[in-house]
């Protein structure tokens, strides 16, 4: 009987990894295990691939990223020597499905897979695999949970649940609204609960909930959607997940914490944004900031964000309640001068956000904005691809456009002096100090701000698969030990009480 592998390529091997690769885990669920047995799992972020482990007639499922593309077709080429099957599905493969085959692959999948890939799976055992699955968006009720019981824990140091997939928006930059729809769709509440269960049976007590809106349907989201059968959906999300949200809060240990993903929005919703701390112990969140100019919202199709003044106020309501803002900026928009961004530098610091990150414009597939520059009826854009299908040029330069007020050495400058700025140790110290915090927070703090800095300048948080620099293991240790530290004296504070 054949093997299923199931690979999830990397740019540079770190030996360990920030966050779980969540789809790896949820295709093996998906895998019939009582026909092919349990799927082998590789993230290449904690090792490479040892494709001589493969035989002829073996089948292998590669998912890839704009960023990690690269690299997983050249999997491809050492697997098809070997004679395996090889299928490829993930984001880049949903967009570009042609590719895949060009670079050898037998068959593609896109969307999502938790139906399509065990369809695949059993043609390849019939020497019948076709070379295209539609996966589509698979209902919330469908979405599977991830097999964590093939997963080493010490591999990892927080690991990702999904409670909801879509997103109501339609940001210019962004391509999940187009890869994974404008409705959102709600998974099942005991799917989640028993994922985070057993989760923390195995050890974990920091979650990323993987979903790109945590708050899709808030009060102000609401408000501002003139179409009413969306708006109607929208009110209908919002009961589902407070409702949820009770239930999470009954039925998980309460020392289980999370990160995830949320727009300004939420502070138009005080009972969301209580229940997201109080009731799923969210302590940490990234929000897309993007700019805090009107123009530079604008050119992101963002002008519902709040921008200036009114951000800082958004910041500082969120980060009252109890949850650390990481705020993420956007260098290079259509809008940006040097001067833009030195003010975007000072402005990040003045807002008073516990963290920040400051990540260089790339207008990747699937995005509008990429749309725009590769079309050729548009002769008037003011920004412009430097190089056509760059995902394939390892040798790529970080900047990518052309852009009408600034040169790439401008703006890789003004993001790296961001980032020596906003995480010098002086403003580090300032902040923790000005916060209410406890010794055990302020420590946590500290340490946490100076191995983000070391793990995602430049860069910018994202999946460890598509970052090309090799980190030292110090901020991981930091992180570690600050997380220790903290749970320690937390610990000894409530047995004083």
């Amino acid at each position: 009987m054949p093997r299923v592998f199931l690979v999830n390529p990397a740019v540079t091997e770190f030996g360990f990894g920030l966050i779980t690769p969540r789809w790896l885990f949820v295709l093996a669920q998906a895998t019939p295990a009582d026909i092919v047995g349990d799927p082998i799992l590789i993230d290449e972020s904690i090792k490479k691939f040892d494709t001589s482990l493969v035989k002829g007639g073996d089948i292998v499922g590669i998912g890839i990223t704009t960023g990690n593309c690269a690299v997983g077709y050249k999997i491809i080429k050492e697997l098809k020597n070997i004679g395996a099957q090889v299928i490829v599905g993930g984001i880049h493969a949903t967009i570009f499905p042609d590719e895949p085959i060009q670079f050898g692959a037998d068959s593609v999948i896109t969307g999502n897979g938790e139906i399509a890939w065990p369809r695949a799976i059993q043609d390849a055992l019939d020497k019948k695999l076709k070379k295209t699955y539609i996966g589509g968006r698979v209902p919330g009720n469908q979405l599977l949970p991830a097999r964590w019981d093939l997963m080493d824990p010490s591999n990892y140091m927080a690991a990702s649940v999904q409670t909801i997939a879509g997103c109501p928006e339609n940001c210019n930059f962004c391509s999940v609204w187009v890869t994974d729809g404008r409705s959102p769709r709600q998974r099942l509440t005991d799917k989640i609960i028993g994922e985070v269960n057993q989760l923390y049976s195995m050890g974990f007590r920091y979650l990323l909930f993987a979903d790109d809106n945590f708050n899709p349907g808030t009060l102000g989201r609401i408000a501002r959607e003139e179409n009413s059968v969306k708006k109607a959906q929208l009110e209908r999300i919002r009961e589902e997940r407070l409702i949820f949200f009770e239930e999470y809060s009954r039925s998980v240990p309460e020392d289980i914490y999370a990160f995830t993903q949320m727009t300004s929005e939420i502070t138009s919703d005080p009972e969301y944004l209580n229940a997201m701390y109080e009731k799923m112990r969210i302590r940490g969140v990234l929000m897309g900031v993007e700019s805090f100019s009107e123009a530079g919202l604008k050119s992101a199709n963002k002008q519902w964000n709040p921008s200036g003044d009114n951000m800082i106020n958004a910041i500082g309501t969120i980060q009252d309640r109890g949850i650390t803002v990481l705020s993420s900026m956007i260098y290079g928009l259509e809008s940006d001068t040097e001067s833009s961004l030195q003010s975007a530098r000072n402005f990040a610091v003045q807002s008073g956000t516990d963290l920040a990150q400051f990540i260089i414009y790339s207008p990747y597939p699937g995005t509008v904005d990429f749309a725009r520059m590769t079309d050729p009826r548009n002769p008037n854009k003011k920004i412009s691809l430097l190089y056509n299908n760059f995902w394939l040029n390892p040798e790529k330069p970080p900047v990518l456009i052309k852009h009408p007020n600034l040169d790439g050495p401008t703006i890789i400058k003004e993001v790296k002096e961001s980032w020596s700025h906003f995480y010098s140790i002086k403003k580090i110290l300032t902040r923790a100090l000005n916060h209410d915090w406890n010794l055990s927070k302020r420590t946590w703090y500290i340490l946490f701000s100076l191995a983000f800095k070391f793990v995602y300048v430049i860069d910018g948080i994202s999946a460890d698969s598509v970052r090309s620099r090799r980190p030292t293991k110090l901020p991981f240790f930091l992180i570690k030990k600050g997380v220790a530290l903290h749970r320690f004296l937390a610990r000894r504070t409530v047995m004083q009480n």
